[in-house]
């Protein structure tokens, strides 16, 4: 799949995905599974790995650099 419309559904997959995994992050915080400091750690690698992501989806979907 190229072009903007994929690339489009691509990412609103990929901040769906993102917005549950913050959840998920926030949820185990909430019930003190994880500490602050652990639960920010997850949440910079979630938004590492998504950044990534979306850099990947542009490229793949001939949309050049942002």
């Amino acid at each position: 799949m190229s072009g903007p419309g994929g690339y489009y559904d691509a990412m609103r997959e990929a901040d769906d995905d993102l917005a549950d995994a913050l959840a998920a992050v926030r949820a185990q915080e909430d019930e003190h599974r994880i500490t602050p400091a652990a639960a920010a750690l997850e949440r910079v690698g979630l938004l590492e790995r998504h950044i990534a992501l979306c850099q990947q989806l542009r490229a793949e979907h001939h949309l050049g650099t942002p």
